[in-house]
């Protein structure tokens, strides 16, 4: 068994779950604290509002209808968002150096009715069993295999904790679960950005948006080699490095790619997968200690 670790081959890489522990065992008490409040209240909220879909037909139909109007990729976006959303209430307290604001008014954390639509399919997801289903009436009735589901697991030991882990726990494993759907979304449809070296694909509309104004120094632009003029007309800054590009040049780079061509220095990404890898890059650089 030694032998077979003496030729210089590297630890097997964490896996996403290992990754998110680290990166919580250097989080501070208080910030710990906090997170664990953070989340038990979105937990309940979310409970509140999935109980009042139960609770008004005609609400728990619309979402319903919605849900089953999207094709299945799309509906495959949405799980990713949905993943990707505990993610965004994690990092606050795993990456603070990126500001809670930033996350918190996150362009890919879901609104309704698409929220709806997403707690109806995660609670489909965890209340349908193929065995019940195969001896049930088709099509399915919904609502109250959801109930019934929601129940049992009101009534499990899980479900009646009250400990810091039980309000953790689901956010993490999510949040583990969103980099593997990543993973498997980039391997089954690769992007054309990658393929020329430039990202992970177009930067988020609205962080473009937040560019601001520079004044131009004179320097060459890095993107069309023209000389940016003296003045604070046609020049943008990039955030977070600061590097000083013409704005039409910039639009036009970040229409295709989320990196600073200067420095590579990553701008969040419109794409759902893409910026869950830039978000969970930050995650790695805690676990590994780099705050």
């Amino acid at each position: 068994m030694e032998a077979s670790h003496g030729h210089g081959q590297p630890p097997p890489a964490p896996s996403s779950s290992e990754t998110l522990m680290a990166a919580l065992l250097n989080v501070s008490e208080a910030q710990l604290h906090h997170l664990v409040r953070a989340l038990a209240a979105d937990a309940r909220r979310l409970r509140c509002r999935l109980a009042f879909l139960l609770l008004s037909p005609p609400h728990f139909a619309r979402a319903l209808a919605r849900l089953r109007s999207m094709p299945l990729p799309a509906k495959a976006a949405l799980l990713g968002r949905v993943l990707l959303r505990s993610l965004l209430l994690l990092l606050p307290a795993l990456c603070p150096a990126g500001g809670g604001d930033e996350y918190r008014r996150h362009h890919l954390l879901l609104q309704q009715p698409d929220l709806d639509a997403a707690l109806l399919l995660l609670a489909m997801c965890d209340s349908y069993s193929p065995a019940a289903a195969a001896s049930s009436p088709s099509p399915v009735y919904w609502r109250a295999v959801i109930v019934d589901g929601v129940v049992a697991s009101a009534l499990s030991v899980s479900g009646l904790g009250a400990t810091p882990w039980a309000a953790l726990a689901p956010y993490v494993d999510a949040a583990a679960k969103c980099r593997r759907f990543a993973d498997v979304v980039a391997s089954a449809a690769p992007s054309s950005a990658a393929k020329d070296g430039g990202g992970s694909g177009a930067a988020a509309h609205a962080a473009v948006l937040a560019l601001p104004a520079a004044a131009g120094d004179g320097a060459p632009c890095a993107i069309c080699r023209e000389a940016m003029a003296p003045g604070r007309r046609g020049v943008c800054a990039l955030r977070p490095c600061g590097h000083r590009f013409h704005w039409r040049c910039a639009l036009r780079w970040l229409a295709r790619r989320n990196t600073c061509p200067c420095c590579r220095a990553e701008l969040p990404a419109q794409d759902a997968a893409a910026e869950t890898r830039r978000l969970w890059r930050a995650v790695e650089r805690t676990a590994r200690g780099g705050g």
